[in-house]
């Protein structure tokens, strides 16, 4: 049977058997400076269950809980905190599937990246934009993760693993809620340490488009010429 505390599409949209996916996330966000508290939330189907996090691919923690979300608090950052977590639940007589990969960065050892744009901060709607992340310390680090940032998102907007001391983030298409504050890190691979953010880069979208709201006023219709017959009262 189907998992107690679903709703009827997620009834339909699960083959019996079968326990839905659970999803993950961090709050405040998932990049975070060290020193600070993060809480990670495993979000399931009501009723009671265990709900497992991993983190790397391992096991870390486990709770039983009968709420939907299960929450797991991760007290003040350290080091070794940073990593890709995702979570899993017991339900009946199953495991869920894992979750997708939440990857939290913890920043605030290594000197800021610089963050550039191209062609301009201030671009019209549809043109492709390229936001260029780069690494100035010429730190000895074998591989570097680089992240995009936007203010008011939770998780990262993009993120690469290029062979240089660079990554290019590109915007295609872009739309007035492209318009906004970025910034970036880069991260050491090995150990996951991450770097202050860049300085913040403001984008402007022009060009939107100039929608006036529609009338409601209607024109009568023309009076009868002289000599046309009128409506008779």
């Amino acid at each position: 049977a189907s998992p107690s505390g679903l709703c009827l599409s997620q009834k339909i949209t699960a083959p019996e058997g079968t326990l839905l996916r659970p999803s993950i996330r961090a709050v405040p966000s998932s990049v975070v400076p060290k020193g600070a508290e993060v809480k990670l939330y495993c979000q399931g189907p009501q009723g009671s269950k265990s709900v497992q996090l991993w983190k790397d691919e391992a096991f870390s923690l486990q709770i039983n809980t009968s709420r939907e979300e299960a929450e797991f608090r991760l007290q003040r950052e350290r080091i070794s905190a940073a990593g890709s977590y995702s979570c899993r639940y017991w339900q009946g007589l199953h495991w869920s599937e894992f979750s997708a990969p939440l990857q939290l960065v913890v920043t605030g050892f290594f000197s800021r990246p610089s963050l550039q744009v191209r062609p301009s901060t201030m671009v019209a709607v549809g043109e492709t934009v390229t936001l260029v992340c780069q690494e100035l310390i010429n730190s000895s680090f074998s591989k570097l993760a680089f992240f995009l940032l936007k203010a008011g998102m939770p998780a990262p907007l993009q993120h690469q693993s290029p062979e240089g001391k660079m990554a290019s983030f590109t915007l295609p298409s872009v739309k007035a809620e492209d318009a906004g504050n970025y910034s970036c890190v880069y991260s050491d691979k090995a150990n996951k340490r991450a770097s202050d953010p860049s300085d913040v880069l403001m984008l402007e979208v022009t060009g939107l488009p100039d929608i006036k709201p529609r009338s409601l006023y209607t024109e009568p219709p023309c009076c009868p010429m002289d000599g046309d017959e009128g409506v008779g009262l």
